[in-house]
């Protein structure tokens, strides 16, 4: 497992932000100006929501942030980090100034865990988020050749400790330290606990932006986080909130502490080490 350091956050804090786009993008596959994408995908994935929300959340559903049921299943003998009470697509407007969804799962670690690359990709995204929630964030883009899903995947990890010092446009491999995890982003009356926020969107569409405060998908759609882990699918979210309950407990791939991966030819695999009990 490859790991890549991180630069201190008091020195990230003071390095400049991108003017308009992202000018280490430009040159990547896929990349397109941010004003190819729809701006209903800008609301989706959180810009300028604060506008109107309620317009926001109506999108966010239609695009897949639907409570869905999924939950995430590990072998006897495996202890795997596991998701807290703020699971995916639930009602946020408790802690928000309005609407809200939960766009993600939320995964408590200790600060300073190992964030894992999921799947095999490329950086797309780092940003500080010095006045958002989501807080420190790195983004990676995955081809369906690198998942074995039919369509383009894009991954979020935020919350970091740190901002990655890997660049955009590097490639990781599944099982690398991508970051570690803490608590950064703004708060609201309570301290957050140190926790992984993990989200997934997907398209059809190989393209997508970096304005340089946002990524997004062209004509992207959020997936169940958890049903990015299932082998056969189904991925889109109204589909699988119709399976049957059995379905959807979903068998998640893992990696050990020690770099060991089960499945051994696994594509997709859980965003913390695992150990055996």
């Amino acid at each position: 497992m490859r790991r890549f350091l991180s630069f201190p956050l008091l020195l990230t804090l003071s390095l400049p932000s991108f003017a308009v786009e992202c000018s280490k993008c430009l040159d990547l596959e896929g990349f397109i100006s941010p004003e190819k994408i729809s701006e209903d995908v800008f609301k989706m994935v959180g810009k300028n929501n604060n506008e109107n929300k309620n317009d926001a959340v109506e999108i966010q559903k239609r695009r897949g942030v639907i409570i869905t049921g999924t939950s995430p299943s590990f072998p006897l003998g495996i202890k795997c980090p596991l998701i807290d009470s703020e699971k995916w697509a639930i009602d946020y407007s408790h802690k928000r100034r309005g609407a809200a969804l939960h766009k993600g799962i939320d995964i408590p670690q200790p600060k300073g865990t190992p964030v894992l690359a999921t799947a095999s990709g490329t950086v797309v995204g780092k940003f500080i988020n010095a006045n958002s929630r989501k807080g420190i964030e790195i983004v990676l883009r995955h081809m369906p050749e690198q998942t074995g899903l039919p369509f383009f995947t894009y991954t979020q990890y935020t919350h970091l400790l740190e901002l990655p010092s890997i660049p955009i446009g590097a490639k990781v491999r599944i099982g690398d330290e991508i970051a570690k995890i803490w608590n950064t982003g703004v708060m609201g009356r309570r301290i957050r606990r140190s926790a992984l926020h993990f989200a997934v969107f997907y398209s059809e569409s190989p393209n997508w932006t970096n304005s340089g405060r946002f990524f997004a998908p062209q004509n992207g759609y959020f997936m169940d986080p958890v049903s990015f882990f299932s082998e056969t699918g189904p991925y889109e979210s109204k589909e699988v909130k119709s399976l049957p309950r059995r379905a959807k407990s979903i068998t998640i791939p893992y990696q050990l502490n020690d770099g060991t991966r089960y499945p051994s030819n696994a594509k997709r695999i859980w965003p913390f080490a695992c150990k055996q009990i």
